[in-house]
């Protein structure tokens, strides 16, 4: 009863707007204002105040914000409200919008159920309904949409099996974006048979099974997203024979097998179109094609977290256009090709940690100069650290712990810390775990004042703690335990204002502990234990610590 009444006010409001506007009052308009005065009414919020402000009486709904209007045709044919903040249900009244092409309310928070009357849009071309609440399971009635060219749905709450009689009946589909949902079951056999698909994106859901070998029937498909579900068995020989490809996402899942030698023989020009190859976070195992270097304008390159072994192929380094490579947590082996910096001019992100790599870190590294984060650590390279860190300017994370890297001999400063003071945008400095035997430069006070970690536990680093250190005004992690530092705490350690965690156990550190210590208010934690320190614990102390537990 009360769904009707509503109907019957809506239908009201419609007859009197028809005559304020001076619109011929045929069935076509009535139908059109009725069904977009009924969508306004489901409309719970307007922060933006849009609709309120722009639906109104004053304004011909031909020119409401959003409503796309043909006047050849006396239709709507798109609604886009995209990004206004709207929250509400979709009306079911949308569905009577017959000549309606495009209907785009991504970036709201609509919610409740996608409306079977989708159904009756059968000239439809474009439904994106990404980044809402919208949940359930998406209707069969869409099977009738057999016009739609895309259809993004990513980030809602949809769930179920994904509707393979809907999607047989789609011949026109190009973009199919379904990601972070819900989803169950199996990839439908139907979705890959549709050769005129561009972008399939089916990530972060909770689909099973294998990839089905016929996927490179999709051999116009430039985007592939299967990233994040419950896929295992092995990768398909054919999507590799999908010369079109441009971005190719299978990680987070079970996928195991080998990367096959031939893989990027099936692609003609040595595949120049693909950007970017993700296989993260599987469990493949051998070793790495050295055919992988054919991929020529690869950009990111992710095959972190499998149990890859063997050594690097110097093919990759010849790739010039890399700019992030993530090879960690594998069993890869070897040593580093020697001249590989000099073939990556563009790399950004380097990630080797946590493999059985030895050796000395080549020389040539340091001309990969638009690195900002190199990661290292847990290998067993030997060793000085390479010199000219100073020509990574762009620098931001450095982590080189548990190797075997050694100090400049000729040096007894730890002298790459000089070299990293030219490194202005540094935040995290990790080379805990590394035997350098050194002392710490006074040049330290020169480190970027963006640096806020600072790890160098267990190196044997030895001598004074620099007075200088307090320079570090924005530092809020500090260790520097199980060392042999020797002499005391400076007192200047009160300029380092944003000390969160200051860790100094396990070193030689005399005399009393600095009252200067009360001055670090945001201090939290603080380990000073197995020092020879001595005299009264500054009262501050068990004060600031209860302080900080409680809050």
């Amino acid at each position: 009863m009360l769904i009707m009444k509503r109907f019957y006010m809506v239908v009201s409001l419609v007859a009197v707007l028809l005559v304020q506007l001076c619109l011929a009052t045929t069935s076509s308009n009535f139908t059109i204002l009725s069904a977009l005065l009924a969508f306004k009414f489901e409309i719970k919020s307007d922060p933006n105040n849009v609709l309120g402000s722009n639906w109104t009486e004053i304004e011909s709904f031909c020119n409401w914000v959003g409503v796309s209007y043909s006047h050849r045709r006396q239709r709507v044919t798109a609604l886009s409200l995209k990004s206004m903040g709207l929250q509400g249900t979709i009306s079911p009244y949308v569905g009577n919008l017959s000549f309606l092409d495009a209907l785009d309310l991504r970036n709201n928070s609509f919610y409740g159920h996608l409306i079977p009357e989708i159904g009756h849009l059968r000239r439809l071309s474009v439904l994106i309904l990404q980044c809402n609440l919208l949940e359930g399971v998406i209707p069969a009635s869409g099977y009738h949409c057999q016009t739609l060219q895309v259809i993004s749905l990513v980030n809602n709450k949809f769930i179920r099996v994904l509707p393979k009689y809907w999607l047989s009946n789609l011949t026109s589909l190009h973009t199919l974006l379904l990601g972070n949902n819900n989803f169950t079951g199996t990839i439908p056999p139907p979705l890959v048979n549709n050769s005129k698909l561009l972008y399939l994106g089916l990530e972060y859901n909770k689909l099973h099974g294998s990839i089905p070998n016929k996927i490179g029937n999709l051999k116009n498909l430039k985007i592939l997203d299967l990233e994040a579900n419950n896929l295992n068995g092995t990768i398909p020989n054919s999507i590799f024979k999908i010369s079109s490809l441009r971005e190719l996402e299978l990680g987070f899942s079970s996928l195991s097998g080998t990367l096959p030698s031939s893989f990027c023989l099936h692609l003609p020009n040595n595949n120049s179109k693909l950007l970017h190859l993700g296989l993260e976070y599987n469990k493949l195992h051998g070793s790495i094609p050295d055919e992988i270097g054919n991929l020529k304008n690869l950009m990111v390159l992710d095959l972190e977290v499998n149990n890859l072994n063997g050594t690097i192929p110097s093919s990759i380094f010849n790739i010039t256009s890399l700019r992030v490579l993530e090879l960690g947590f594998n069993s890869l082996s070897g040593t580093l090709p020697s001249s590989f910096g000099l073939q990556l001019p563009n790399l950004r992100e380097l990630y080797l940690n946590e493999n059985q790599l030895s050796g000395r870190i080549p020389s040539y590294l340091s001309n990969c100069s638009q690195l900002t984060l190199l990661e290292l650590s847990h290998n067993q390279f030997t060793g000085p650290v390479v010199e000219g860190l100073r020509h990574f300017e762009n620098l931001q994370i450095l982590n080189l712990e548990v190797n075997q890297l050694e100090n400049q001999p000729e040096s007894l400063e730890l002298s790459f810390l000089t070299d990293l003071t030219r490194c202005r945008s540094l935040e995290i400095l990790v080379i805990s775990g590394n035997p350098f035997s050194s002392l710490l430069p006074h040049s330290i006070e020169n480190l970027s004042s963006s640096l806020q970690v600072f790890v160098v536990e267990s190196c044997n680093i030895k001598g004074p703690i620099p007075k200088g250190i307090s320079a570090l005004r924005n530092l809020n992690y500090s260790a520097m335990s199980d060392n042999n530092l020797s002499g005391t705490i400076p007192s200047t350690i009160k300029g380092m204002k944003s000390l969160q965690r200051l860790y100094l156990d396990g070193n030689p550190l005399e005399q009393s502990i600095p009252r200067e210590i009360c001055l670090l208010a945001n201090l939290g934690e603080m380990a000073l234990q197995n020092n020879n320190l001595s005299g009264p614990i500054p009262s501050c102390i068990g004060i600031l610590f209860i302080y900080k537990s409680c809050s």
